[in-house]
């Protein structure tokens, strides 16, 4: 195990976790009121991701756009550095070119203060600049799909590639890369709204942070590398909708029968909310408003006889990966812990408990006036 290992880092267990768990349907069903009092501006409506995962959010956000919208042209943006995620994202892609045509989609493995602008702080990266524009030809579902394909095989097998960073061992990208999709027959209607490769700064009518950050950082790299850069780029009205694990249901019961001393979410909305009026400048913070957080619960997919016949070692392990990927435990607690044998029974007295497992999440939006 490398020593700079990072747990949220595992693709493997993200991927269990999209898969047995409902967070992103939940996600979306809670982004549905901010979506439907969006206001756009011309040319477009702008939305940001700030961090794709494997798209199914991203995807769900687009339908509900569309559906308000289904006539004005749509800039999506997002950033992603996993290789994985993109390649599992591109291939939810089509659809969304068939259903809105007049769609540009913009993905880069950038950081966070610098995906907005499509361009790395570090010189000698942009350099290095990977500038990918990708003209889909057809207009069926199968013509895009086939396409979009021959770009995972090419282009990002090169061009995504991850380093460590020598300082705190965080992956970052070896090259600067952005790909820029749309359709080739709607291209004089997008010419407006298409990023230039020197001229690729965007502000953004709504911008998503799910899950953006690891729980444990300081309330002020929090801030400071996520919340902040995303606030400075949202247009006047646009909104910045958060999104975080907060833990206080029966995935952290878990972790706490275990690790009674672990503190997986030392800082939640109201701490980031006092940090943000304290150190924000104060001409940007008076154009800004803050709304009240809500809740979001998710569940543990099972079916019924899973629970009421006797706990399957299947659900075990599914609300055994979910506890551990939620709260964010290190690969060396986990392997200690298995080796005990005794987080079986944990996992199972629990989810016999509540009849399943459930996890709680945070969302708080803000706005600029």
């Amino acid at each position: 195990m490398k020593k700079n290992f990072r747990f949220f880092d595992n693709r493997q267990k993200y991927l269990l976790f999209v898969t047995t768990t409902n967070e992103k349907n939940k996600i979306a069903d809670a982004l549905k009121p901010i979506i439907r009092k969006l206001k756009p501006k011309y040319p477009a409506l702008k939305v940001f991701d700030a961090g794709m995962g494997d798209g199914s959010l991203l995807m769900s956000i687009m339908r509900q756009c569309h559906q308000k919208m289904p006539h004005i042209p749509m800039l999506i943006s997002t950033k992603e550095i996993s290789l994985e995620d993109v390649r599992l994202g591109l291939e939810k892609l089509p659809d969304r070119f068939v259903e809105h045509k007049n769609t540009v989609f913009v993905i880069s493995n950038l950081n966070y203060v610098e995906s907005t602008s499509l361009k790395s702080n570090n010189k000698m990266k942009q350099k290095k600049l990977n500038w990918k524009i990708v003209k889909l030809k057809g207009n069926s579902s199968l013509d895009f799909s086939d396409q979009l394909r021959k770009l995972n095989q090419g282009f990002l097998s090169k061009k995504w590639q991850i380093e460590r960073n020598p300082i705190n061992g965080n992956p970052t990208y070896k090259e600067p890369s952005v790909i820029i999709i749309y359709r080739k027959d709607q291209e004089f209607s997008l010419k407006n709204i298409i990023p230039k490769k020197n001229n690729g700064k965007n502000n953004f009518d709504l911008i998503i942070a799910s899950q953006p950050y690891r729980s444990r950082i300081s309330v002020e790299k929090k801030v400071r590398y996520v919340i902040d850069p995303m606030i400075k780029s949202l247009n006047k009205k646009g909104k910045l909708a958060v999104i975080h694990a907060c833990g206080n249901d029966p995935g952290n019961q878990i972790i706490k029968k275990i690790w009674p001393k672990e503190k997986p979410f030392p800082s939640l909305y109201r701490s980031i909310l006092r940090y943000i009026r304290k150190n924000t400048d104060k001409n940007l913070l008076k154009n800004l408003k803050f709304n009240k957080k809500t809740n979001i619960r998710y569940v543990l997919r099972a079916l019924p006889n899973e629970i009421s016949g006797g706990i399957a070692t299947s659900l075990i392990f599914s609300a055994w990966n979910a506890a551990i990927y939620v709260n964010q435990i290190s690969d060396k607690q986990i392997l200690s812990a298995e080796k005990k044998k005794d987080y079986q029974k944990i996992v199972q007295q629990i989810v016999n408990k509540n009849k399943g497992l459930y996890f709680n999440n945070e969302l708080f939006v803000i706005e600029r006036k």
